[in-house]
C-alpha cells in the first residue's frame, strides 16, 4: 500500500471538490451562460488543471508502480478488461435493484433545447470531442484520490475498510450531476466505486485500478463519440 500522508496529500484531498465546484458554477454567470461553446471549454480546462496538479504531485508514485505493473503487463490488461466487463454487470444489477421510480431524472427541457441547438457542423464535432475529455483523464484523479490516498493511505486495517466504504459513497455522488441531482441513480457508482477500491487493494498499485477505471470509462464515452466523429466527418451521418 501507499506510505504515509504527506503535506502534498492534504493539498490534493481539496482539487475534486473544488473542480466541481467551479466547474457547477461556471453556468451562473453571464458570459459562459451566453456562451456554450466557451463553457465547454471552462468546464474541460477546469479538468485538465486537476489533472496535471495531480499528476505533478504523484508522477514519481505513478512511475513507481507502473515499472511493477507492467511485469506482467498482457496479463494484467486481460485480466483489467474481464473486470470491465465484471463492472459493468454490477452496475447494471444495482440498478436493476433500485426502484424504477427511484431512477426517474428531471430534465429541464429549457435546458435540453439549448443543449441541441448550441452547436453545428464542425463546432458541433469539436464540442463533442471536447465533452468526451474529461471522462477520459477523469480515472487518473479519481483513482488517485479515491483509491490511492483515502485507502492506500490509511493508517491501518480497519480504518481501511472504513475508507473503503467511505470513499465508494463519495465516489458515486461525485457523479450525482450525470443525473441532474438525482442520487438515488448515483447509488449504482456507488457500487462499482467500492469495487474500484478492491482492486486496489487487492492489486497494492494504483495502475490495477486506474486501468479498469480508463478502460471502463473509454468504452462507455470516449470509443462512441470517436466512432460519431468520424461517421459524421465521412457523411454516414448527421
Amino acid at each position: 500500500m501507499a506510505t504515509k500522508w504527506q503535506k502534498k496529500d492534504l493539498w490534493a484531498l481539496f482539487i475534486i471538490p473544488l473542480e466541481l465546484l467551479i466547474g457547477n458554477n461556471l453556468i451562473h454567470i453571464s458570459f459562459f451562460k451566453d456562451n456554450p461553446f466557451y463553457l465547454l471549454i471552462g468546464s474541460v480546462g477546469i479538468n485538465l488543471v486537476a489533472f496535471s496538479i495531480l499528476i505533478f504531485f504523484y508522477k514519481k508514485d505513478l512511475k513507481e508502480q507502473w515499472t511493477q505493473y507492467r511485469q506482467r503487463l498482457w496479463l494484467n490488461l486481460l485480466l483489467a478488461v474481464v473486470l470491465v466487463v465484471a463492472s459493468h454487470l454490477l452496475i447494471q444489477f444495482v440498478r436493476g435493484a433500485i426502484p424504477e421510480n427511484l431512477l426517474k431524472i428531471s430534465t429541464d427541457a429549457s435546458d435540453a433545447a439549448v443543449s441541441e441547438s448550441s452547436f453545428s457542423g464542425n463546432v458541433q464535432l469539436v464540442a463533442l470531442f471536447l465533452a468526451a475529455i474529461p471522462s477520459f483523464i477523469a480515472p487518473f484523479s479519481e483513482e488517485l484520490i479515491f483509491r490511492y490516498l483515502l485507502v492506500g493511505k490509511a493508517p491501518n486495517n480497519l480504518v481501511r475498510i472504513v475508507m473503503l466504504f467511505v470513499q465508494a459513497v463519495l465516489f458515486g455522488l461525485i457523479h450525482y450531476a450525470n443525473f441532474n441531482g438525482n442520487i438515488y441513480a448515483t447509488i449504482p457508482y456507488m457500487a462499482v466505486g467500492f469495487f474500484f477500491g478492491l482492486i486496489y487493494m487487492v492489486y497494492r498499485n494504483i495502475w490495477g485500478s486506474l486501468v479498469v477505471h480508463w478502460i471502463f470509462n473509454t468504452v462507455n464515452q470516449m470509443l462512441p463519440t470517436l466512432f460519431i466523429i468520424i461517421l459524421t466527418l465521412l457523411g454516414i451521418v448527421k
